[in-house]
């Protein structure tokens, strides 16, 4: 099969996402419509339907036809419903089982005020909804099942959501599947849905017969012919794949024109990176794509593509559109970041809220703009991205991009921290050992608790920390030990055995002045274990200085110097001059006899 689709495009463009629970299989429709659960035998027959439309002759000529008047039903929900009535009949005509045609015919006896057709194609439309809740659980690996596009549509209305971003994709187990974004209101985050649409490639293959088996490029011809926002981004983001710019932002253009919030920004991150390949043509620096992941080059493509899809091999240059400036490519990326966060796209808020806050620059199209930028991150977190949060973070903390303000830093860890990102949570921990006089956050002990349940090294050594200190809870170094050995032994029984984790507690324990916290004996015991054990860390400059300085915590400083001058000449192989200076102080001190002492943790 093709696969010329962004794999996991969900996690790249949306950030970090709520996703809202699944309602169960045979739920009753929501709304003010007051239905009974469907009953199995009431669902099988919306499966059969679905089945048998599927399985007819002239599918082919039917679906053109099914899909037109779906769309059409949808431009017409809100501001023409006495049209919904022709339309909706003639849909279920075609396709007794779409949800758009009872959804549509629902609607339109509801104002034309006739309770029985409410009651009619309510029901139907209730059957319909809870066989599609037992297809899947609207996972990528458990898809809902539709026939079009449409019904996604419809399964947001009925959860009183809109679409405001789709693109299909492809994996192995479902050859064509959808993913739609969806939110209940412009203050409310995106949630993901996935769709599998595959059960349409066998019946309609034939609409080429020189397509590979299982390409879903005759369907997608179908699809775009429909004018499907999803469709045209997919081919948008295929070519752009190809780094054939020109052609991809043709198709974005027209997906973002459609409302595509996936469209919007791609687009922004094409135009933002042709515009520094413009700005850097002159000096011939090298930078990435706008799109990381590997793509797959030699699969066949059809030579009768659609001019802007034509699949040759060749791969076009990055473009500079005739008279195009670098200013004119960034004000196309700021506009479609801007459009994509009008509809509630939360990478386009964390990425336009770091340009602006990032910027030199004093002159527009990207000045810099504190506070927008600013402003920007803070949505993105309420949306849900953790790594919003922690940006503002660690430059509330560091100083360097904005004023350094410790409590704010507190308050944006403990925010990031409270969305159970691990990563947010263990550097929650990490920033209150750095400031320990500020207050963490009642939550912290408790989700740090709840990761060490989960075999979390990390969390575990974060635990001692906090105990160690006494930030959080009282102060135990009994506690504190306790928590250091349990990480060190999930972390020597992990795959990669956790060089780090071990490296950072015999690091603490060895060079701590907290006198009853020291260990310096079980923290050579780890170090030598792990540099035994793992060939890799015996090469790293830093787990050699730990190492040397376990010994000389316990005295024998002939082994100390030793390893130490291991640390430097790996370190000088390595050129690694941001650590050369403090390995040769250590190196001068276990000479003169003295182990390594510091406020540790």
């Amino acid at each position: 099969m093709l696969k010329y689709f962004i794999p996991a495009l969900a996690l790249v463009i949306m950030g970090c996402q709520n996703t809202a629970s699944k309602p169960s299989d045979t739920a009753p429709l929501p709304g003010t419509l007051k239905i009974t659960q469907s009953s199995e035998a009431e669902i099988i027959g919306a499966i059969n339907e679905r089945k048998n439309f599927l399985e007819n002759t002239d599918l082919i000529e039917k679906l053109p036809s099914v899909l037109a008047f779906e769309r059409q039903a949808l431009q017409l929900l809100n501001d023409q419903p006495l049209r919904l009535g022709a339309i909706g009949a003639a849909i279920i005509e075609l396709r007794p089982g779409s949800l758009t045609g009872h959804y549509a015919l629902k609607k339109f006896y509801q104002h034309v005020e006739t309770p029985e057709g409410v009651a009619t194609h309510g029901t139907k439309l209730n059957h319909l909804y809870a066989a599609l809740l037992q297809s899947g659980d609207g996972s990528q690996e458990r898809p809902y099942e539709i026939t079009t596009k449409n019904d996604a549509a419809i399964f947001a209305l009925l959860q009183n959501k809109k679409i405001v971003g789709e693109i299909y994709q492809t994996t192995q187990s479902h050859p064509l599947g959808l993913l739609t974004l969806a939110r209940a209101n412009a203050s409310s985050p995106l949630e993901d849905t996935v769709f599998d649409l595959s059960d349409l490639l066998e019946p309609l293959s034939q609409l080429n017969a020189n397509e590979e088996a299982g390409s879903p490029w005759p369907v997608l011809r179908l699809f775009t012919d429909e004018e499907d926002s999803a469709a045209q981004a997919s081919i948008g983001t295929y070519l752009a794949k190809q780094q054939r710019y020109d052609s991809a932002t043709g198709w974005l253009e027209l997906s973002a024109r459609n409302g595509n919030m996936l469209a919007h920004t791609l687009l922004a991150r094409i135009y933002g990176y042709l515009a520094e390949v413009t700005d850097k043509a002159q000096s011939g620096s090298a930078i990435d794509q706008p799109f990381d992941q590997p793509f797959d080059q030699n699969r066949r493509r059809p030579s009768d593509e659609p001019e802007g899809q034509r699949g040759d091999q060749s791969r076009e240059e990055p473009i500079e559109r005739p008279g195009a400036t670098t200013e004119e490519f960034t004000l196309l990326s700021i506009k479609n970041h801007r459009q994509a966060i009008a509809l509630g796209s939360v990478e386009s808020m964390y990425t336009l809220g770091r340009l602006f806050i990032e910027s030199t620059s004093n002159k527009p199209p990207l000045q810099r703009n504190i506070p927008e930028g600013v402003e920007f991150m803070e949505r993105a977190g309420s949306l849900g991205s953790a790594r919003a949060y922690l940006f503002l973070a660690y430059q509330n903390a560091s100083g360097k991009l904005l004023e350094r303000n410790d409590e704010k830093a507190n308050k944006y860890f403990a925010a990031a921290a409270q969305l159970k990102n691990p990563t947010a949570v263990i550097n929650y921990a990490r920033f209150l050992v750095s400031f320990n006089e500020l207050e963490p956050h009642e939550q912290l002990v408790p989700l740090l608790t709840e990761l060490a349940n989960q075999d979390n090294a990390k969390a575990m050594v974060a635990l001692g920390n906090l105990n160690a200190l006494g930030i959080g809870s009282k102060k135990s170094t009994r506690q504190a030990v306790s928590w250091y050995k349990k990480a060190v032994r999930v972390a020597q029984a992990s795959h990669h055995e956790a060089a780090d984790v071990i490296n950072e507690v015999a690091w603490t324990l060895a060079s701590t002045q907290d006198k009853p916290l020291q260990r310096s004996r079980y923290a050579q015991k780890i170090m030598d274990a792990l540099m035994e054990k793992n060939p890799q860390a015996s090469t790293h400059p830093e787990y050699l200085d730990t190492w040397a300085n376990t010994y000389a915590a316990n005295g024998d400083f002939s082994k100390a110097v030793s390893l130490q001058k291991q640390a430097i000449a790996s370190a000088s192989a390595q050129n690694r001059s941001d650590i050369l200076k403090i390995l040769n102080d250590h190196l001068a001190q276990f000479m003169a006899g003295q182990a390594i002492t510091e406020q540790t943790p």
